[in-house]
């Protein structure tokens, strides 16, 4: 981008100054130039005086030229509004550019509302950005009344608000940064109160630590001398049992076993060895004990001898913490292991109990089908049920009827798969007593749901294809073999059966479920939906198919299913939120 200059004639060292400058740099610029042009003035008056060269018309013009330079330098510093004061001027705020320092558009507008004319560079810049008005405005083929008028009337009103907004935060801005300084002050006075209570409360506590400390070392040293009157008294004691026994005639010294045995220690290993034989040897006799026995008793975790030894105990205080510690330790000792007898007891009374549970039948019948607890008022009817049909009975209607209703929460998939099997050997059976394929084919669909489809596949195979002779019923046994394909993972041999069996019945929608599934399961989403699309224009539920949907989706693997997810959420998201839930996210 050419920068535009203002030129001043002579040959000073600074020749001109970059019109399109910031206002401060301009500023910087003209004290610049001034200071050369007094260098230069300087210089040539002394040449002057000196008779090397006399040149009095380009004194002249530094005359001249210096007080009109300096008059400008303070009028530019006066007046000097921001751009964002020049951008609403002109009523381009919202152009981004216009109010960042230093861009291209803002150098423009700036000359311009100096009055200054803009080079070609500029002037096809408008012209680039589509600021018609503002090119026509700058080139003098409208003037500033009409550019206003020929701007929209609610864009000029958004400036005019913009504008006025702006000066109102600048007038509190302003107001806040008058305010500072008595705000500054009344904060430091603030913080000065702070310091001075702070101190006072440091001084306070101080003090206070210092009656404390010398409280407690008057405490300590009262202690100290009671400490030691009792220590003097108990060794005093001390030596006269020990003088007392020696009288005696039958004396016999006692053994350092006998001295431990005194002071209750007799169970510690090093009782009757130095140095612990030698301490109790001295407290026996009334000896006072050295530094470094004191610290040995404290360091070895004998707190009681050592209170004794510094006389904050008596013997008959000793012996009594002693005695009560052992007692308390016996009475621990005896509770904890009444405790352990008695959970051994709970032990042994729930494993009675749980061998004694596990050996009824009827416990053993009500696990083998999945049920762990059942209201006692349903139990009668419930072993019935589970006694039938494990005898290989099938259910009865209103059995049946029963669990689906009243205590589905006890129709477990065990006793489920159970039902079917029943059903489907009574149906596979009555298929060889009557050959009646109808049989076969609802036998079928029980194995399938009792996950036995290889038994399906062996019944289906023992139709003979004469049987098929009516649309209805080979369109039953294709869409019933191909469940049995699918079941065993033979998809594409599913696909061929499920297209046979809609062939041959058009308007059935069995076959296009089984069509929709296998469609999911190979990855055909696109070719899946339309199939089950098809099934509920031929009467199948919306539930049923959703509830296939999701079973489908959750076995099918990770990366397919991500993949599923996403074009089930592309055809219906309402429908289909179910595939963000928790439950089919954690799988």
């Amino acid at each position: 981008m050419s920068i535009e200059r203002t030129s001043f004639p002579g040959n000073w060292g600074l020749k001109s100054i970059p019109a399109q400058l910031h206002l401060f740099d301009q500023s910087v610029a003209l004290v610049l130039t001034t200071a050369c042009i007094r260098r230069q003035w300087a210089a040539e008056t002394q040449q002057a005086e000196t008779g090397k060269e006399r040149t009095s018309d380009a004194c002249e013009r530094i005359r001249f030229r210096l007080p009109k330079l300096e008059r400008t330098l303070p009028c530019m510093e006066l007046n000097r509004p921001t751009l964002y004061d020049i951008a609403c001027h002109f009523c381009v705020s919202r152009i981004t550019g216009a109010t960042i320092p230093a861009t291209r558009l803002s150098n423009i507008l700036e000359s311009m509302f100096r009055g200054r004319p803009l080079t070609a560079l500029s002037l096809n810049y408008l012209q680039q950005q589509n600021l018609t008005e503002l090119h026509q405005l700058a080139t003098g083929q409208i003037t500033y009344e009409a550019f206003i008028a020929a701007l929209d009337p609610a864009l000029v009103a958004r400036e005019q608000a913009a504008k006025a907004e702006h000066q109102a935060k600048e007038a509190e801005r302003l107001a806040q940064e008058a305010g500072w300084p008595v705000e500054s002050q009344c904060k430091g006075e603030a913080a000065e109160a702070a310091c001075l209570a702070r101190t006072v409360r440091e001084t306070a506590q101080v003090a206070q630590y210092d009656r404390e400390r010398k409280a407690a070392e008057a405490a300590r040293i009262v202690r100290e001398t009671e400490w030691a009157v009792q220590c003097k008294r108990n060794r005093e004691a001390a030596e006269a049992t020990y003088k007392a026994g020696m009288s005696e005639p039958d004396y016999i010294a006692l053994t350092p076993y006998d001295i431990a045995r005194h002071y209750r220690v007799n169970h510690l290993p090093g009782a009757v060895t130095s140095p612990l034989s030698n301490i109790l040897d001295a407290l026996y006799q009334g000896r006072p004990l050295a530094a470094a026995y004191l610290n040995y008793l404290k360091i070895k975790g004998l707190p009681r001898l050592y209170e004794l030894a510094i006389g904050r105990a008596t013997y008959e205080s000793y012996i009594s913490d002693i005695d009560a510690a052992e007692v308390a330790r016996t009475a621990a000792e005896a509770a904890s292991l009444e405790q352990a007898e008695a959970q051994r007891l709970r032990r042994e009374a729930a494993e009675v109990a749980r061998i004694a549970r596990e050996s009824d039948p009827a416990y053993i019948l009500v696990r083998k089908y999945g049920m762990f607890a059942i209201d006692q008022s349903l139990l009668p009817r419930m072993m019935d049920i589970l006694q039938n049909i494990d005898s290989g009975n099938r259910l009865a209607d209103d059995d049946f009827v029963w669990l689906n209703t009243e205590v589905q929460q006890h129709f477990t998939e065990e006793l489920r798969k159970a039902y079917h099997l029943r059903e489907a050997e009574f149906c596979g059976n009555e298929y060889r007593r009557t050959q009646d394929p109808w049989n076969a084919i609802n036998a079928s669909g029980h194995y399938r749901k009792c996950d036995q489809p290889e038994l399906a596949l062996e019944l289906l195979g023992s139709v003979p294809a004469n049987r098929f002779k009516h649309p209805k019923i080979h369109s039953a046994m294709c869409t019933t073999h191909g469940g049995v394909m699918r079941d065993l993972g033979r998809r594409n041999e599913a696909l061929q059966l499920g297209k046979q069996g809609h062939e041959l019945q058009p308007r059935n929608f069995r076959p296009c479920t089984l069509l929709g599934a296998v469609c999911m399961e190979l990855g055909n989403f696109g070719e899946g939906y339309d199939w089950y699309a098809k099934a509920e224009e031929r009467g199948a539920s919306k539930q049923s198919i959703d509830t296939e949907l999701r079973g489908i989706f959750l076995r099918v693997d990770k990366a397919r299913r991500e993949t599923m997810r996403a074009s089930l959420l592309a055809k219906d998201p309402n429908r289909y939120r179910w595939v963000n839930d928790k439950k089919y996210r954690s799988t």
